[in-house]
């Protein structure tokens, strides 16, 4: 009897999805079939993979996952996901789903998987919209607003060629593991540093004209709407809080840190004074980060006293990039949740970090442009580091002054050329993803004039080839904001996959 391989399924599960889950996932696994299709003409199978074949392969290659096998009967199925939904973070559907159509759609994230050689009964078109047609044959029915359905297949008759049947199953697995990744999603906690009490969340990001404001319960809105959709947590703390806890800070601590960032850099164009405030600040912020227990980071903050004077001036980007995000911990220099979401899922599916931007489109000569003052130096899923160089920040009225206090810290480094990038942000708000992908090319051939490139606007850039012309038609502030995220590699599908399980529509914004 023919089994179904998995070492290929495993080196995918491993190979993709780098954090360990803090615990097991727990997926609600319903058979609805022998899964032979044996019913009928045709017979019983000469070889063929039974169902609890299908589970034990399951379970040695989706590490971390519980598959509750429901031994009821398919019609009470929905009901016990109904009264226990919070002891389960997905569904499995093995089979045909002929008659009761509700068990696709509980609301949590779903995979309904044909058996190839089996009557084809899942309605396709249902899963993707969730709506019956009006002009449908049969009357009657409902239409279901929950779709968060991803469909597979597998070759349980053992008709295909080897090769098609193993990609058939680590097809299933990638899927399942998307579940794990929104159940790791649920357990983020953003540390939220605020300049002001009444900060309002994204501010800085969302722009308008004079004739638009924000609605009076925006931030409220907000967090309520981030907590149901992705079950994160965002832990606000006030300046105040970090101007306390950065003066606790040991200085030859942060003299240490500093000192290995000098000493991993290509070249070092800010002073050693104003490293050393950087590495201390971030220091306040770990220690903040663990006071918290935090996962992830975002802050506005651009002083370590609050003092208004220059010299206490204070970016966080270089201490975001060289020591957040090198341990996996993903932080933004600007308090915007849903880039950070986006930037923690791309690390839960890639192990890649990402890159938060504001957005230029140059159509005359096709390529996007995102700057910003910190660019990750660990954009592979592996231990590769780029060069980087430390500058003076470009934002600081003493930037050309290098030792004189508060010209600050940033970053420049640049991704590789010819690889292919991602540009994409959550808007969960509007519960949207947007994406579009694109060449990462050299700016340095593009743009040749007499001002040096590293010294125009933002220290660090990612130039990358895109239709920048439809694009650039699409940009609207009010909407979609000024800021993106940019993460090495072609991670359409899997955005799109994930989409669905969250139940995101998504926008390709360059098709």
């Amino acid at each position: 009897m023919k089994k179904i391989s998995f070492s290929l399924a495993l080196i995918l599960f491993s190979s993709l999805f780098l954090l360990a889950q803090s615990k097991n996932t727990t997926i609600f696994t319903v058979f609805t079939s022998a899964g032979c299709g044996c019913t009928g003409s045709g017979g019983a199978p000469m070889t063929f993979t039974t169902n609890d074949q299908i589970l034990s392969a399951l379970q040695q290659a989706c590490n971390g996952v519980n598959f509750i096998v429901w031994e009821g009967t398919r019609s009470t199925a929905y009901d016990e996901i109904q009264k226990k939904k919070d002891n389960y973070d997905g569904v499995l559907i093995i089979g045909g789903i002929d008659g009761d159509y509700r068990l696709a759609f509980t609301g949590l994230p779903t995979i309904a998987v044909y058996n190839l050689w089996e009557f084809m009964l899942h309605p396709y078109n249902l899963f993707a919209t969730g709506e019956i047609p009006e002009e449908a044959i049969l009357m009657g029915g409902t239409d279901y607003k929950d779709v968060k359905i991803l469909t597979a297949q597998l070759d349980r008759r053992n008709l295909c060629a080897p090769s098609v049947s193993e990609n058939m199953f680590m097809d299933l697995v990638y899927k399942i593991k998307l579940i794990q990744v929104i159940k790791d999603l649920k357990e983020t906690r953003i540390l939220m540093v605020k300049r002001a009490k009444d900060e309002i969340i994204a501010a800085v990001n969302y722009r308008g004209d004079i004739n638009q404001s924000f609605p009076q319960d925006h931030n409220e809105r907000y967090l309520h709407n981030f907590k149901e959709v992705f079950g994160a947590e965002i832990v606000q703390v006030e300046a105040g809080e970090f101007y306390e806890t950065y003066k606790k800070i040991n200085i030859r601590n942060a003299e240490e840190i500093a000192e290995q960032w000098i000493n991993g850099a290509r070249k070092v164009e800010a002073s050693r004074s104003e490293i050393t405030k950087t590495a201390r600040g971030y220091l306040a912020l770990e220690a903040l980060r663990e006071k918290y227990h935090c996962n992830a980071v975002s802050t506005h903050i651009r002083s370590v006293s609050g003092s208004g004077k220059l010299e206490d001036r204070y970016n966080p980007g270089l201490g975001l990039e060289l020591g957040f995000k090198t341990r996996g911990i993903q932080a933004v220099c600007q308090n915007y949740p849903d880039i950070l979401i986006s930037q923690v899922l791309a690390y839960l599916l890639t192990g890649r970090t990402s890159m938060l931007g504001d957005v230029i489109y140059d159509i005359y000569n096709s390529v996007e442009i995102v700057l910003h003052c910190g660019i990750p130096i660990n954009p592979y899923e592996d231990e590769r580091r780029i060069p980087y160089t430390i500058r003076t920040h470009a934002e600081s009225p003493v930037r050309d002054m290098p030792e004189e206090p508060g010209s600050s810290t940033g970053i420049t480094a640049e991704w590789p050329v010819g690889e292919p990038v991602t540009f994409w942000e959550i808007h969960s708000l509007n519960r949207k993803i947007r994406l579009h992908t694109g060449e990462v090319v050299n700016g340095y051939e593009i743009y040749t004039g007499g001002e040096d490139l590293d010294n125009v606007m933002c220290t660090a850039k990612i130039i990358a080839r895109v239709d920048a012309k439809k694009l650039r038609e699409q940009h609207l502030p009010s909407l979609y904001g000024i800021h993106t995220n940019a993460t090495l590699g072609d991670l359409r599908q899997q955005i799109k996959d994930i989409a669905v399980l969250l139940g995101f529509d998504i926008i390709e914004s360059d098709r």
